[in-house]
């Protein structure tokens, strides 16, 4: 495009409008001003704006030489007058007579405001899930942050940010309003608000330590504030009602039914059971190893299985025809990890209900209803069973794999590393009898007494 300067001259309204007239395709067209030195006004063929034209102070360190000249929009005819055109230009020459550069500093704040909008939260959480995987673990015996365990995170951060309605925010404007606003929100879900709240500030740990933002909005609550008080969960099912869920798991389709009853018999996790595979059992000794990547502790973890979750597993691979290894739970339809536990626990309570209606009406008396219960009560039913029956709570802990409890943790968890193998397995013998019995209406056998001797010398 052709240039084109013109004046000095007094710019007028009067000028403004005859330059606009003569505008033309492929012509920039300058006008400088009399009474502002390096203000102009320039007419493009679309447009007019006006612009201030400036040295900067000092010179280069490199080459001695004075810095090149550079120029600010001020702003367009529509927007300033010709009067309010040069008090805008005689801001601009002061703040360059102060040592600054307007156009530096309005191309700098241009970038940073760029970069704070293509910041937002939904973006920033997309790369910090390609960042999780790779981060090491906080706790436990080092390594990386399992595929499993950061999927939770991330599904819980993006929940929460979705919940204070910040995902479009750039991470920057996150503020301890958003973060309220998030407990607020679940206050009547106390342990969704905690899991969610804690994802959401690991979230902002790492933006912090990626230079996003300078602090976490979630550790500027008070403490009270961040508190979130989450009732323990203490239910458990007695033996005979456990039988029940046993006798109506038979209604289920072969894989659930079998899968709901290991979950009865034997005290895992239910994603533990739900990822049990064949090359993970040995029939013939009586014993399942759960791999770290299983467990939730990432320990793996030996069990000894008692003769009720013995018969299920051989009759369930004698079925499928003696695998070596493979899923020993797919789902029916995928043939992936079973995950529809809902579902199945929502049949397993109409069947229960169904035999306790059936059972009421031939004996003439009212149904004895279960109380509620999730998969994780299993697990208490086994501690509470076993610890009525005098087993030691530091076996039970074992069986169940605890590592943070109160006789696994601390300095005892890091210098005891028994297993006490022959006390778990007589504890896992225990706990089939007393499943056996209530199962099969029977009374539950005399315990055998077990002595342990220390080893000579």
């Amino acid at each position: 495009m052709r240039v084109q300067s013109e004046g000095p001259v007094t710019i007028t309204k009067g000028t403004v409008d005859a330059a606009w007239r003569r505008r033309t395709p492929g012509l920039r067209l300058m006008i400088r001003d009399a009474e502002c030195r390096g203000l102009a006004l320039v007419v493009n063929p679309t447009a007019m704006s006006w612009t201030y034209s400036y040295k900067p102070r000092g010179r280069d360190p490199v080459t001695g030489k004075r810095f090149p000249s550079a120029s600010v929009t001020i702003g367009t005819p529509a927007s300033h007058s010709p009067d309010a055109a040069r008090l805008a230009a005689g801001r601009a020459k002061g703040a360059v007579k102060g040592g600054g550069d307007p156009a530096a500093e309005r191309k700098a704040a241009a970038a940073a405001r760029a970069a704070r909008q293509a910041r937002t939260v939904s973006r920033m959480l997309d790369l910090y899930a390609e960042a999780l995987p790779k981060r090491a673990r906080m706790r436990g015996k080092g390594g990386l942050v399992s595929p499993r365990h950061a999927g939770y995170e991330l599904a819980h951060a993006r929940a929460a940010a979705v919940t204070m309605g910040a995902d479009a925010l750039a991470v920057a404007d996150v503020t301890p309003t958003h973060v309220r606003a998030l407990l607020t929100a679940e206050a009547a879900r106390p342990a969704t608000a905690r899991h969610r709240l804690g994802a959401f500030s690991r979230f902002c740990d790492w933006l912090q330590e990626e230079g996003a933002i300078p602090a976490n909005p979630c550790t500027m609550l008070s403490r009270r504030q961040r508190r979130i008080v989450v009732a323990q969960r203490v239910d458990y099912l007695a033996p005979a009602e456990l039988a029940r869920l046993w006798r109506a798991a038979g209604t289920l389709a072969d894989v659930h039914r079998d899968l709901v009853r290991i979950l009865i018999a034997v005290p895992c996790r239910r994603g533990e059971a739900a990822r049990m595979d064949w090359s993970h059992l040995d029939l013939a000794g009586g014993t399942w190893t759960i791999p770290g990547a299983h467990a939730k502790n990432r320990d793996p973890h030996r069990l000894h299985l008692h003769q009720l979750a013995l018969a299920t597993l051989r009759a369930r691979w004698e079925v499928v025809g003696r695998p070596a290894r493979g899923l020993v739970f797919p789902a029916p339809v995928s043939g992936k990890v079973v995950d529809t536990f809902t579902d199945m626990k929502a049949r397993l309570d109409r069947a229960a209900a169904a035999h306790a209606q059936q059972e009421a009406d031939a004996a003439g008396e009212p149904p004895a209803h279960l109380p509620a219960w999730r998969w994780h009560d299993f697990r208490r039913s086994f501690a509470t069973a076993l610890g009525e029956a005098g087993v030691a709570e530091a076996v039970a802990d074992a069986v169940l794999n605890h590592r943070q409890s109160a006789t696994r943790g601390g300095v005892l968890g890091v210098y005891q590393q028994a297993r006490r193998w022959p006390e778990q397995k007589a504890a896992m013998v225990r706990w089939g009898e007393v499943l056996g019995a209530a199962i099969n209406g029977t009374p539950v056998p005399a315990a055998k007494v077990v002595t342990l001797h220390a080893a000579a010398g």
